[in-house]
């Protein structure tokens, strides 16, 4: 009886100490261990070590020695009174910044050090995260590692862990931020079409879309944040590319001549844009490992010399690096529009009816794929409208797949035998000659060049068929268009 009762002590003073050898969420249960220092929160170990005096000192000016004093579980980083030492005035005397510091040294997670073997981000009671890895909590070490207590753990640490700004704080509040770059991302400001909250106040009786309340349909957010990424997400890391006044003007002088508006100050306004949305990264590239060729969220290639970079920046959710260049080349950020046939916005009349979505099999390609054909429509020169956003204004070398494999029902049998055109920006548009659809030509068909003249938000190219009603001479057939940048 006795046995039994040393083998259950035992094994439940192991089973305590597995389950505080993690960094899992917080729970309020504990198991017994001899330990000594379960017998003491984590307040009261800490009051207990008089390294960490001035630590618990400002636990208790911010209302955090209540917080860990209670029976929640929480994991404490605390720096050394010699760690701490060299905390600026300008947060001990602010009781938000001295609140917001001694927070980002709290965690309501359990994290052993022994058990955080690949690289782990904790969420704060300061709101911010820290990056941790087996001893080290970003750029401190643990000196005093996994102190049991009875509502957690206590890491004591030779560094201090401060509330850094994130990277949008630092754009919007840092004099390290580059003027001009900063300027025109803080002017980024609109309203936005977003119902995620808006009040519906009827049904459009014709189409079935609810109507909503105006003003409730928008929000008022940053074109940066909507479009690219939001660097004021705590939870995510990013690096961010920001240029120097002078490099900020070179490059958008470069990139002027292909985003041609009406007006100088709008030709100005969309080129910064197109210019800037590839400066942020949704990955942390610390500077001993970032590659000389970093790929943005529109697949342009930034190239990155490590010796044009001014100043680097650690936030709390990652890295800003000012730089003196960055020589981004035109042919990375313009990209080939490969248009699927099927995937038509418009038409000049319905004739749904008489459209046709044929899945097919290429023998050069070796692949599958779906076309259009739209037969027996009976309208001259009847189009079908496809939409691009986002086109400068460069020079298109444009081609096509269109398969001509449809035999015609009468004795005998023949192929059908038609023309068809590109017609770019208008329906009505001559660019482009009428091109015989070749029987049976699975290769792509280059029909020439064309330039559009002036930057498009939304472009409109059509695929126009001949001008008669005969239906054997004027069907539409295509697999896709695909526009590649002649620059």
């Amino acid at each position: 009886m006795i046995s039994r009762f040393k083998w259950f002590s035992s094994f439940a003073a192991c089973l305590a100490i597995l389950l505080l050898n993690s960094c899992s969420k917080a729970t309020d249960d504990h198991n017994s261990v001899t330990d000594p220092s379960l017998n003491k929160n984590l307040l009261e170990l800490i009051k207990s070590n008089p390294q960490l005096s001035t630590f618990a000192k400002y636990l208790t000016q911010t209302g955090y020695d209540q917080v860990i004093a209670s029976t929640k579980d929480y994991t404490v980083f605390a720096p050394s009174n010699t760690a701490i030492a060299t905390l600026d005035a300008t947060v001990i005397n602010d009781p938000v910044k001295l609140k917001k510091f001694v927070g980002n040294h709290i965690t309501a997670q359990l994290c052993n050090t022994n058990s955080v073997t690949v690289t782990k981000r904790l969420l704060m009671l300061s709101g911010k995260y820290n990056n941790m890895l087996r001893a080290k909590i970003e750029l401190a070490n643990i000196t005093t590692a996994n102190q049991y207590a009875s509502n957690g753990l206590l890491q004591i640490t030779d560094n201090m862990l401060p509330a850094l700004d994130n990277c949008w704080e630092f754009l919007n509040n840092n004099s390290n931020a580059a003027a001009k770059q900063k300027n025109f991302m803080l002017s980024l400001f609109r309203n936005v079409y977003d119902v995620t909250n808006a009040i519906v106040t009827g049904v459009n009786p014709i189409t079935g879309d609810p109507i909503y309340q105006a003003g409730t349909d928008s929000i008022y957010t940053n074109l940066f944040w909507n479009k690219v990424h939001d660097l004021r997400n705590e939870s995510k890391q990013y690096t961010l590319f920001m240029l120097a006044d002078g490099t900020w003007d070179s490059e958008v002088a470069k990139f002027l001549p292909y985003y041609v508006t009406n007006t100088t100050d709008s030709n100005t306004l969309v080129t910064s844009w197109n210019v800037v949305k590839d400066f942020a990264v949704d990955t942390v590239y610390d500077p001993a490992t970032i590659p000389d060729t970093v790929l943005s969220k529109f697949g342009t290639k930034l190239p990155v010399e490590k010796s044009a970079i001014v100043k680097t920046i650690k936030t709390s959710n990652g890295i800003v690096y000012i730089m003196n260049k960055l020589n981004v080349q035109p042919a990375s950020k313009f990209k080939t529009y490969l248009i699927q046939g099927e995937n038509y916005a418009g038409y000049l009349v319905n004739r749904r009816s008489n459209t046709y979505f044929r899945e097919k099999f290429n023998p050069v390609t070796g692949n599958n794929y779906t076309d259009v054909l739209v037969y027996n429509h009976g309208v001259s020169s009847f189009w079908l409208r496809y939409d691009i956003e986002e086109v400068p204004s460069i020079k298109y070398k444009a081609y096509w797949v269109a398969v001509n494999d449809f035999i015609l029902a009468v004795p005998p049998a023949v192929p059908l035998t038609f023309t068809q055109k590109l017609a770019p920006g208008l329906p009505t548009a001559t660019t482009f000659p009428y091109t015989t659809v070749t029987e049976k030509n699975y290769n792509e068909v280059y029909i020439g060049e064309f330039t559009n003249s002036k930057y498009s938000p939304v472009y409109n190219i059509y695929l126009v068929a001949a001008a008669t009603t005969v239906k054997e001479t004027n069907p539409l057939m295509c697999d896709y268009i695909k526009l590649v940048p002649s620059l």
